[in-house]
């Protein structure tokens, strides 16, 4: 928003320039391409040792079956298209996943998005289909992004399947410590096969953000309504306090937040409450370019150590009945309670998050180093990625990545099912 405002000041003043001089020069038009066409394929082999011991492995393999290395193959074709004509536009995102594991293969296509925008005031778009709205500040954790999926940790920059939509954006900008305002409504239904994933089918939900350019800082206030999921409401916000220091965070307020938890008889409950999920962190770019990045996050929905030790005794119980009496009523419920958030990527309570990146490392132009862990501040385990990105030519990427758990028994990272992960990213852009 802030470059929009920029851009609009800079061509305001071009025009006053042009027109105070006696003989103007006419710039002709660009001739510019309505159609874009992009994307990218990608083949991702891996390496995976796997926790034979672990309560994911144990869960997915009750009879014992040996684990120990898996090697699979991932592959990805994304097709990005778009087409613009003055008040119109038509936006596309197409994904193919393949891969295969243990001999098998496996493929899905996904339209990650697909939607149509209007534009019928400089200051209003209309928006309506499948697209991403990408709300909130933080690095990899969203609260604040009720209609957004997850991102996922090793890769935030992912993209992500959208949900279906009506949405509007209207803008506009002042002279003042208010220098921009804008207005988000949504209408997200939950009917049929619209956003079956969503929540609860049969509603039609209403969110709404409202956003603001004030002394320098952006603010959101966010809120959802409407019945698939329980209403909430957030406000984040982000600053540039130095040209190189930016702190940003989010808070989140379910008022009637449900979580499925394993109670003292053993039994999966719905708990209900109010609910309150915050992110605050901070990003750093010294005078080496090297950039830092830290986000703490506060799951409201998240569960305490106890709970968690109560599910690993669960699973425990459910393996040891399966094995001494042929019962698989509390493996039915351990994995009932995997599904219901205790086998979530971050279900606990209380997580930090650091990256370092270093761009022309080594001297090298085009190597990128970096890492960044992902710590359960909880029960102290957590998981280190350690990677290498190498820009060979314009079009081509080389990754290396790799995931490695830390953590004893009983811990969330600890009770993985993979111990190590070693990939290698080959990215073609097209």
């Amino acid at each position: 928003m802030r470059r929009l405002c920029a851009a609009f000041g800079m061509l305001l003043a071009l025009a006053t320039a042009a027109w105070s001089q006696e003989s103007p020069i006419e710039i002709p038009p660009v001739d510019r391409s309505p159609y874009s066409i992009g994307g990218f394929l990608e083949a991702r082999p891996a390496v995976v040792w796997q926790d034979a011991g672990s309560a994911s492995s144990r869960l997915r393999s009750p009879a014992g079956e040996p684990l120990d290395r898996r090697v699979r193959f991932d592959s990805r074709l994304q097709l990005d298209a778009s087409y613009r004509h003055d008040w119109f536009s038509a936006q596309a995102r197409g994904v193919i996943d393949g891969s295969r594991v243990d001999g098998d293969w496996t493929a899905e296509a996904t339209a990650y998005e697909a939607y149509l925008s209007v534009k019928p005031a400089p200051s209003l778009t209309v928006d309506a289909g499948k697209k991403t709205l990408k709300w909130g500040k933080g690095y990899i954790w969203n609260p604040a992004a009720f209609l957004d999926r997850p991102k996922t940790p090793d890769d935030p920059a992912l993209a992500l399947e959208g949900v279906t939509v009506l949405s509007a954006d209207y803008i506009r900008t002042f002279n003042g410590p208010l220098q921009a305002l804008s207005l988000t409504p949504v209408l997200l239904p939950v009917v049929g096969s619209f956003n079956e994933s969503f929540g609860e089918r049969g509603h039609v939900n209403v969110a709404g953000r409202l956003y603001a350019l004030l002394y320098d800082t952006d603010i959101d206030v966010m809120a959802l309504a409407g019945g698939s999921r329980p209403s909430r409401v957030a406000v984040d916000a982000s600053r540039n306090l130095r040209s190189n220091l930016e702190v940003h965070g989010e808070w989140v307020r379910v008022p009637a937040g449900r979580i499925a938890a394993i109670d003292a008889a053993g039994a999966l409950v719905e708990r209900r409450g109010p609910l309150t999920s915050v992110v605050a962190g901070i990003r750093f770019l010294s005078v080496h370019n090297t950039t830092f990045i830290a986000d703490y996050f506060r799951n409201g929905a998240g569960y305490t150590t106890d709970e968690m030790r109560a599910y690993f005794d669960l699973v425990d119980r459910g393996l040891e009945s399966l094995a001494t009496t042929g019962d698989e009523r509390l493996l039915r419920l351990a994995g009932a309670a995997t599904q219901a958030g205790y086998g979530g990527a971050t279900p606990m309570r209380n997580y930090v998050y650091a990256r370092v990146t270093q761009p022309d490392a080594l001297g090298v132009l085009y190597l990128m180093l970096g890492a960044s862990a992902i710590v359960n501040a909880d029960d102290g385990s957590g998981t280190f990625l350690p990677e290498v990105q190498y820009r060979a030519t314009e079009n081509l990427e080389l990754r290396w990545l790799a995931g490695i758990q830390h953590g004893g028994r009983r811990t969330e990272f600890g009770e993985k099912q993979a111990d190590l992960r070693i990939e290698m990213r080959v990215r073609y852009y097209l």
